[in-house]
């Protein structure tokens, strides 16, 4: 394997890891010898889909740690960076990919509650993970940080106006650790997934045909692998892309190149 593309000894957190996006990012991490941190929401589902992803990862031969609780809670990315810090010493990689269900709703519709909620969970949870690990990486003298963003951050939703405006303050976050921490061998950058075949697809309906009708309006007419989202993590989060931050990596299929 090309050690540029070697993560031996270092240590990835994945929040919202237990399937999916995060799921395939920590296989493919622990796959390339990284130890892995795997968060996910404290329920018995998750719990038990997060244990399997460790489970898996171990099979590669490195060290994996579940730690439940809602990445969007302070008290949770506290406990995220005292235990990881315990096991592993420190984290050199992270991304915040943790994602509740989609918000649909009118501005007129919209609630101040709603506000609040989908602002926490798009942009704030990342700036607490900020807070919690950017010191240990600067400490250290590398680091790589992960954004999972969206389409609506550039675009903007009328049907979902906090969960975009979230998305764009995330990508200005992006872009404002990268424009400080470069000096500390620390990469901020954001992926834009598009449409992603998962296994709890909160962006559209169940049917086959509006399953179909969004992937034929893609450029490659097919849903996008997890594991694709991973690759790109990967190169992101190598030696090979030190100069590469402050901006945002499109794997949506074409859909931007086409619209």
């Amino acid at each position: 394997m090309d050690t540029d593309l070697d993560f031996t000894g270092r240590t990835i957190l994945v929040t919202g890891s237990g399937r999916n996006i995060g799921r395939a990012i920590i296989l493919e991490f622990a796959r390339r010898g990284a130890n892995v941190v795997i968060n996910a929401r404290d329920t018995d589902t998750d719990r038990a889909e997060a244990e399997a992803v460790r489970r898996e990862a171990e099979k590669h031969g490195v060290r994996g740690l579940v730690i439940l609780g809602d990445a969007a809670e302070p008290d949770t990315v506290a406990r995220l960076r005292t235990e990881s810090e315990k096991h592993f010493g420190h984290v050199d990689i992270y991304v915040s990919n943790a994602n509740g269900r989609m918000y649909r709703d009118s501005f007129f519709d919209t609630t101040d509650e709603d506000w609040h909620h989908y602002l926490n969970q798009q942009l704030t949870a990342s700036w607490h993970l900020a807070k919690a690990f950017v010191p240990g990486m600067t400490d250290a003298g590398w680091g790589r940080i992960i954004h999972m963003n969206g389409p609506n951050a550039w675009t903007g939703s009328w049907a979902a106006i906090p969960m975009a405006v979230g998305k764009g303050g995330l990508h200005t976050l992006t872009k404002s650790l990268a424009s400080g921490l470069g000096q500390y061998g620390i990469t901020v950058n954001d992926i834009n997934p598009g449409y992603v075949e998962v296994a709890r697809d909160s962006n559209l309906d169940d049917s086959n045909d509006s399953r179909a009708a969004f992937a034929d309006s893609m450029a490659i007419k097919r849903p996008i692998r997890p594991e694709e989202i991973a690759w790109t993590c990967a190169y992101l989060c190598s030696d090979r892309a030190g100069a590469v931050t402050g901006t945002v990596i499109d794997v949506d299929g074409g859909t931007t190149a086409v619209h």
